[in-house]
């Protein structure tokens, strides 16, 4: 993959103030560990060698969290009693995600790094790889003495669960031939099945790795016990994946499909699903037929889950939950929806979380087996009990817009925006124009494409000579540049917060949606404060900047060269790897362009932020997160995510004010 900049506008100063030569020991440390991971750790890095010959948890207990969790552990795994190396480790398992958990608890609670990385070597040539894998990923994302260190893509470290079993095999061959190769993939499916037309945008490595990634940020089995607080976590479950679904309809709208139809328990899935992929144990991801209808399962029944969605929808019918401890909690509220969010993922909450069980987890298990729910054959897990394989799924999409029905259910229960509260006195947008690549490029238009994505398949593997490349590509979307010119009109000298928006001008019937129609369908594009003098601004803001995206991650050799290097400016503690690719922010088009509306809003930006002495500045240099919130401490912007599309629009006329603009763009493919 090309190499981008992590952050931009960063300084290689302040990289520098954050990396040293222990700094870049850890990040080699760590990406040896993921290295070939189906495989022993290798011979070749003595350092890791030495640590697993000798290095013994039971004569380190003082220097870990809980010296009797570690005892325990080791008892367990050398015992033969956890997920064995050739076992799929599937997260939905209670069992194994207990297992996983534990291992978690031990990297996540030893006392300095030296600990941490011994300890996780001991275990990773002991336990089931994926196991480890998410329990290590965890740890480093969340412990303070690995901050700034970067993780390989995923699609690197287990790319089988990216890649699909031809170009699995034709590596491997490849491989044993010690032949150059480049394997071109296909996405799954035909031309007889509709959902092909849109098997670029799910199957699409970025926005797999976005969503696995996303939930290693904010684990559905987090608890509030640990030292890190997930602000507002609910309300971003519910955001990430109510725009996850949007962009979907807008990817279905550019291909003449009408919008995702949510599921329903009683009706059939309409669409089947073939992945055409291969776990590394060789087993191969079951497939699902046309028109079959949801099961129960031994475990639990569709009518479990239907219960749990009335009294989930009984809640938002009274607005108000009970707590644990009996007191009422209203929902409508700004908290309303991240309560919501929490008791729909079945989070470690007060909410009374047995009465409300486990909906979105449940949902993916029921839809993950339902070509074998008895478990008869011993099918193993579908691609809805990884998050890495989850979104390739056209029904991942069908089933998140049913989720996010419900979420809607409470929004449009909630009074609209008044004229005041959407109001910012004093300023006024005057217009809005998006250039192109170049100045003179036709203004108000986004060109998208589709380009080749390479991935270097050399750590699947040991022993696989350097000079045989082994390569994968794949087609994916991409867009050309373009920027925001803003032109705004302040009384006096003040600060805001520039909302961007994008959505669909006609629906499927070639029919205008009307703002009361498509406000819950609004893409969001960006958001970042802005300093307005009094007078007449002109605010110019790169797309590349966007709150919600990220750039393309390092490869395995691209981390070992700025390693090598010592190039701190590849490095910096706040670097998130959540967050939506940002070749994907804008939606494919059409060649013929395609019609949407480009809404810009400015509010007050003293009236929304709500962390204290947090400058404009500072806050504009927060990555990713639009979707993926912050790692600690608070969101900074306290206003609901969406807002001011989030809630229902009574009337179009009252509902825009002068600190709004809405123009037409369009979006044009580049065939």
């Amino acid at each position: 993959m090309k190499f981008a900049l992590v952050l931009i506008g960063l300084c290689a100063l302040a990289a520098a103030d954050t990396v040293d030569d222990t700094f870049y020991k850890h990040q080699t440390q760590v990406l040896h560990l993921v290295e070939h991971i189906y495989e022993p750790i290798s011979s070749h890095y003595e350092d890791l060698t030495t640590i697993k010959k000798t290095y013994d948890p039971l004569q380190h207990l003082d220097n870990f969290k809980d010296g009797d969790h570690v005892k325990h552990f080791v008892h367990d795994v050398t015992h033969g009693k956890y997920l064995a190396h050739d076992e799929i480790f599937n997260i939905f398992h209670p069992h194994h995600r207990r297992q996983m958990v534990y291992l978690f608890e031990i990297l996540y609670g030893a006392k300095d790094f030296d600990s941490f990385f011994n300890m996780a070597v001991w275990a990773r040539d002991h336990m089931s790889p994926r196991m480890f894998l998410y329990a290590f990923s965890v740890a480093v994302l969340h412990r303070t003495d690995c901050k700034g260190i970067t993780l390989p893509p995923a699609y690197e470290i287990t790319p089988d669960m990216f890649l699909t079993t031809d170009v699995m095999r034709k590596a491997y061959q490849a491989k044993m031939t010690a032949t150059k190769t480049v394997i071109p993939m296909k996405f799954t499916g035909s031309i007889k099945n509709p959902e092909q037309r849109v098997a670029y945008f799910g199957e699409d490595i970025g926005v797999n790795s976005h969503h696995s990634h996303w939930h290693m940020d904010f684990p559905f089995w987090w608890k509030r016990s640990y030292d890190v607080t997930k602000d507002r976590r609910g309300e971003l479950f519910f955001y990430m994946h109510h725009q996850m679904v949007n962009r979907f309809d807008a990817e279905r709208l550019s291909n003449w499909l009408p919008q995702v139809e949510p599921l329903n328990w009683h009706h059939e899935i309409e669409e089947g699903f073939a992945p055409a992929a291969m776990y590394f144990n060789g087993q191969e991801f079951p497939m699902r037929p046309d028109g079959i209808h949801f099961h129960d399962l031994p475990w639990f029944t569709v009518k479990d889950t239907e219960d749990y969605e009335d009294r989930i929808r009984n809640v938002i019918a009274k607005g108000y939950v009970k707590a644990s401890d009996g007191h009422t909690i209203f929902l409508n509220g700004t908290e309303g929806i991240n309560i919501l969010g929490l008791v729909v993922e079945s989070l470690d909450h007060d909410y009374n979380r047995h009465y409300f069980g486990k909906l979105h987890s449940n949902a993916h298990v029921l839809l993950s087996k339902v070509t074998d729910p008895e478990q008869k054959f011993g099918t193993p897990p579908g691609v809805m009990e990884h998050f890495e394989t989850a979104t390739r799924d056209p029904a991942f999409f069908r089933l998140h817009k049913h989720i996010d029905n419900l979420f809607k259910q409470h929004k449009d229960m909630l009074t609209p925006y008044t004229k005041e509260e959407l109001d910012f006195p004093g300023v006024t947008v005057d217009a809005v124009k998006v250039v192109g690549k170049s100045e003179d490029s036709t203004a108000n238009q986004i060109v998208t494409f589709f380009d080749e994505s390479h991935i270097n398949l050399g750590n699947m593997w040991v022993h696989t000579p350097e000079k045989v490349g082994i390569e994968v590509t794949m087609k994916r979307l991409n867009h050309e540049a373009f920027k925001y010119v803003i032109t705004a009109t302040a009384e006096k000298e003040t600060e805001g917060i520039v909302r961007i928006f994008l959505s669909p001008t006609y629906n499927w019937f070639g029919q205008e949606i009307t703002l009361q129609d498509g406000h819950w369908g609004a893409i969001e594009m960006d958001r970042f404060p802005v300093k307005l003098t009094a007078g007449e601004n002109v605010i110019t803001r790169s797309g590349k900047k966007s709150v919600v995206t990220i750039d393309e991650p390092m490869s395995f050799a691209e981390i070992h060269k700025a390693v090598a290097d010592k190039d701190a400016t590849h490095f910096h503690k706040e670097f998130r790897h959540c967050g939506f690719p940002h070749r994907l922010l804008v939606p494919k088009g059409r060649p013929e362009g395609m019609h949407y509306k480009l809404m810009v809003v400015i509010t007050d930006y003293h009236k929304d932020v709500v962390v204290p002495d947090m400058d404009v500045e500072h806050m504009d240099k927060l990555q990713s997160v639009g979707y993926c919130g912050v790692m600690e401490g608070k969101i900074p912007d306290g206003k609901p995510m969406g807002y001011p599309f989030d809630r229902r629009i009574s009337c179009e006329e009252s509902f825009i004010t002068k600190n709004m603009k809405f123009v037409d763009i369009t979006v044009k493919t580049r065939v």
